[in-house]
Order: structure tokens, then sequence, then C-alpha cells
């Protein structure tokens, strides 16, 4: 079975458990405005949520989940959504929407024709799909964790991403002297991540940062590895950006427990980390592929061929 058809077969198998009301939610037409309407934050979304779900739907929705990602990327993901209870205690209890089951599922368009997609989402949880001219994309991508490291005394019981922060903050230590005061853009770092969720990256963020061409040794090892965990977040079915030409670039503490923040930046491919909320304990992570998120390139060509067939 080929990429596109995986996840076709594995949409039908989530759409075919859906009752009338649970459709009229999460089956809507792909022209909508709101499928670039993404969050990181906690709220109701568009689509059908996992607490209106029955144990055997909500399973068919992580097997559709983990068609979608990678594996490791999966597991971070439902771990980041256990994460919702914890979170749910340390806040007391109070709020209605800190539960690992306040996560949405909407479908626009359907696998019967060309374009469509979905989005999976919730807190600190954003996939969004897109398939046209045969081809799956996955960006933007977001995975975040609050707490970002749960510890029990000195021992780290849980930590969704600690392999992306640990790598970054190896990557900036094995850079030179010279290499470091050009990979570090500001002694503060910014309060989240600078693109947010904007549907388009239009402007292209600041070009700072040590370009990864001009390292070597375990820096180079160290970077090529940093790369490789977030370029892995997508399966191999999935059209990956292309990290070429790609900058380093840091800003704040250079040690763990104070703000900081790092980016990879190339044409294609832009990945933000951000730990600066909650004492440096929150930390926010994405990877867009500027000028294509949500398949823009993909429909372009789309709908050249469907214009040229029409001719």
């Amino acid at each position: 079975m080929g990429a596109v058809e995986r996840l076709v077969s594995a949409v039908g198998e989530f759409v075919d458990t859906l009752d009338d009301t649970q459709r009229h939610r999460a089956l809507l037409p792909f022209d909508r405005a709101d499928r670039r309407r993404w969050a990181y934050t906690a709220g109701d979304r568009t689509g059908v949520p996992l607490w209106m779900l029955s144990r055997s739907q909500t399973k068919t929705a992580f097997r559709l989940l983990a068609v979608l990602v990678g594996p490791a990327a999966f597991a971070r993901a439902t771990a980041i959504m256990a994460l919702e209870d914890v979170l749910d205690q340390l806040e007391g209890g109070r709020s209605e929407r800190r539960h690992s089951r306040d996560y949405w599922l909407v479908l626009f368009g359907l696998p019967t024709a060309e374009p469509w997609g979905l989005r999976f989402e919730g807190h600190h949880v954003s996939v969004n799909a897109t398939v046209a001219a045969g081809e799956l994309t996955l960006t933007p991508l977001f995975l975040g964790a609050n707490p970002a490291t749960v510890r029990d005394g000195d021992q780290v019981v849980l930590a969704p991403l600690q392999i992306e922060e640990r790598l970054g903050f190896e990557l900036v230590h094995s850079l030179s002297v010279e290499q470091r005061s050009t990979a570090v853009f500001s002694e503060q770092a910014p309060a989240d991540i600078l693109t947010r969720n904007q549907p388009r990256l239009d402007k292209p963020l600041e070009s700072v940062g040590v370009p990864l061409s001009v390292l070597s040794g375990g820096a180079a090892i160290t970077a090529a590895e940093l790369v490789r965990i977030y370029v892995d977040r997508f399966p191999d079915m999935a059209r990956r950006p292309v990290a070429d030409d790609l900058r380093f670039g840091w800003a704040g503490a250079l040690e763990p427990g104070t703000g900081h923040y790092y980016r990879l930046a190339g044409p294609r491919f832009l990945v933000e980390l951000d730990n600066t909320q909650n004492g440096a304990n929150h930390v926010h992570t994405v990877v867009r592929d500027p000028g294509a998120d949500f398949g823009e390139d993909l429909l372009a060509a789309h709908y050249r061929s469907r214009h040229a067939g029409s001719a």
C-alpha cells in the first residue's frame, strides 16, 4: 500500500465509526478559511473532540494520528496529551480545559477527491495535513509541553521534548568562540516562538546565526542529529521540508533553567524552540515549510494541472 493510500485507509476507518452528529462536526468542506486557523493554546476547535468519542472510536483516532506522524513524534504527542492531566493538578484542577481528551480531529474535504486535508489539534499539539497532487504535507507541525520536565527529586520522570532541548544546548556549546558569537543573536530569549500561529510565513525571520555548512567535527555531528530529530517527526510517507542552507541561531541563557530559544532556518525549513515560560519549564517547538505550509505549493500545482486539463 502506497503512502497516501495508507492515510486514506486510516481516515476511512475513522469516518466509518462516526454517527451523524459526529460526522456533522468532523467533516467540513476543504475551502474553509479556518483550515489555516491553527493554534497551540487550549480551547474549543473546529471538529469533533476526543471526549465526544467512544473508547473504540478514540483508538481509531489515535491509529490515524500514528499514520500521520513518525513513531517517535507519535510517542511525543501522546505523552504531551497525558501531561494535560498533570498540568491540571499543578493548577489546582480549576480548568475544564485541562484533560487528555481535549483534542480535536477535523477533516477538510474527503479522500474521495483531492485536495483534502485534516487537522489533529489541542493544547501543545497541532498536526496539519494536506493532500494534493498525489502528495502529503504536514506543516505546520507543533509540539510543546507544560511542564517541559517532570522530576522526582533529581530524576526525570517525563520530558517529551528533552532531546530537542539537550541537542540545542550541546550544539551551542560545541561551537568555537567565533561561531558562538555569530550564533547568539540576543542575550534575551523571546517570550514565545516568533512565528506564533501565523497561517502564512509571508515575511521571513531575520537571517541570523551560524551556517551549519561551516561546522566541523563534533559541532557538525550534533547539528546533523538535531536536524534529523525534527525531520523524523514526518513519516516516510509524507513530503519532508528541505533542510538545506540552514543557519543555527540562539537567544537567551546558555544553560538550562533560564529562558532560551533557538532556531534552524533555511529557505524551505524552519524550526523554532522556545522555553521561557513558567520558569523555563514550558517548551514550544514548531517545524514549518516557508512558502509551502498547508500544502500551498501542492495546491498551486493541483489547480494549475486542473486548469490545463480543462483548457
